[in-house]
Formats: C-alpha cells, sequence, structure tokens
C-alpha cells in the first residue's frame, strides 16, 4: 500500500478560536474590504471593521436573549452576508453553530434539531418559519426561533444594546481551541445524518495551512493572500468545504 504525507505547514492552535479572526482583522487592516453584500442592484462593500462591529452587535443579542456558552444554535439559509454574520456572532457569544441546508425537508429538520439539542434556529425565509411552526411541538429544546427576512439582525441589534463590552469580550473568550464550534450533519446515505464535531481548532488549522504561502504549491494562499483578489462563494454554507472558504 502507498503511502503519502505533506508536510505541516503552519502548527495547530493552542490558544484562541474561530472569533478571533474578525478581531484581529479589525485590528490589522480596519479599512480592508472583507465583503460585498447585495443591496438592490449594486454590492456593497463592508469593512473588516464594519464587520466586526455587527458581529459584536448581534452577538450582544445573542446574549441578551438567552443563549450560554455552548448552546448549539441551529442556522437555515441560503448562502448570504447574514449567514456568515450570524455564523460568526454565534461564536462570538460562546455558541456552538449548527448548519441546516435551507433545502432541508420537515423529517431532517426535526432530526438535526432535537438530535443537536438546539435551542435556537435562525431560518431564511417565510417559508422555513412555516416550516419550523408545523414542527415546534415535538421540539423540547427549542425556546427561540427568529428569520432573517424577518428582521432577525435588527432585532438580536436592538436586544443587546445593555450589554457590556467586557461582558461580550468575557463569551468571545470562553471557548478555547478543543471546544467544539459547529456540528456539520452528514448527507445520511448509511441512515440518518450523523452529526459531526469540528473544533475551533479544527477549523482553524485547515484554514490557516490551506492560505499559508509558504510553499510553491500553495495555490489558494496566492488567491487569498492578494490583496487585489475576489473570492465568489455560491455554495451552501452548510457544506464544510464552502465554511472554510468563509
Amino acid at each position: 500500500m502507498d503511502e503519502y504525507t505533506s508536510p505541516v505547514l503552519i502548527e495547530p492552535a493552542t490558544t484562541g478560536n474561530l472569533s478571533d479572526i474578525v478581531a484581529v482583522n479589525a485590528q490589522q487592516a480596519p479599512d480592508q474590504i472583507a465583503f460585498r453584500r447585495r443591496r438592490g442592484g449594486s454590492w456593497d462593500p463592508v469593512t473588516c471593521a464594519e464587520f466586526s462591529q455587527e458581529v459584536d452587535a448581534v452577538a450582544k443579542g445573542l446574549v441578551a436573549s438567552g443563549v450560554e456558552v455552548g448552546d448549539r444554535v441551529a442556522l437555515m439559509s441560503r448562502t448570504r452576508y447574514e449567514w456568515t454574520l450570524l455564523d460568526f456572532a454565534i461564536w462570538t457569544a460562546g455558541a456552538v453553530t449548527v448548519p441546516v441546508y435551507e433545502t432541508s425537508s420537515a423529517e431532517q429538520l426535526q432530526w438535526i434539531l432535537t438530535d443537536s439539542g438546539a435551542t435556537v434556529c435562525i431560518v431564511e425565509s417565510a417559508e422555513h418559519l412555516a416550516l419550523l411552526a408545523e414542527l415546534r411541538p415535538n421540539l423540547d429544546t427549542l425556546a427561540a426561533v427568529w428569520g432573517i427576512d424577518d428582521g432577525v439582525v435588527d432585532h438580536l441589534t436592538r436586544a443587546g444594546a445593555e450589554v457590556s463590552d467586557d461582558e461580550l469580550t468575557s463569551r468571545r473568550t470562553a471557548m478555547g481551541p478543543a471546544d467544539v464550534a459547529t456540528i456539520i450533519y452528514t448527507s445520511g446515505t448509511t441512515g440518518r445524518p450523523k452529526g459531526c464535531r469540528l473544533t475551533h481548532s479544527n477549523l482553524l488549522y485547515e484554514a490557516s495551512n490551506v492560505v499559508s504561502t509558504t510553499t510553491a504549491d500553495a495555490t489558494l494562499g496566492r488567491v487569498f493572500q492578494d490583496d487585489q483578489a475576489s473570492t465568489l462563494l455560491f455554495l451552501p454554507l452548510a457544506h464544510v468545504f464552502a465554511r472554510l472558504i468563509q
């Protein structure tokens, strides 16, 4: 049997968590454009500083709404700016993101919410809210349901207005590299979808090695480290590869 190995480009993280990415980017490159979000017929830029401020505001809303450290927060939506905003806000609040494909059936959604023990579910559309309303009586752990198209970002921003920066910092730093960051469910080809628990270290290690430019073959590193590069992400963010690109 042939065996192939590749050298480690970046050592695994021993401190911190995924929310550090947002904080560090805001400190080191506040005016750098991190995202472009579509509003009407244009793509409006979002700088690292602006994204950090939005993440913190939404995270404070999660804290104010009762989300605790380690709570599972399900996120069911197509790929869009708010998906990433909410994902990092969930981590900043010390919670765990549980992605759900926006095309998931009622049976799949109920299984994932039940199996993960989700206390909150954020969905995209009115159709998703209607689907969840049918399942709600059978979801004992679910305490809150919010809709992206129903204004959840504004709602959480207002709700968290009284949460202090110190309290948020305490929440943001509560999780370490070995703590679970996300539970991604498989396609279920051998039965019901199975939840794969990925730690903060898992995703940080993968992303750090992918963008490394220390070898000539680091093609993705050249793509992401180029200040003039722009990445269009259309894969569903419920998939682990899209999450890596995020």
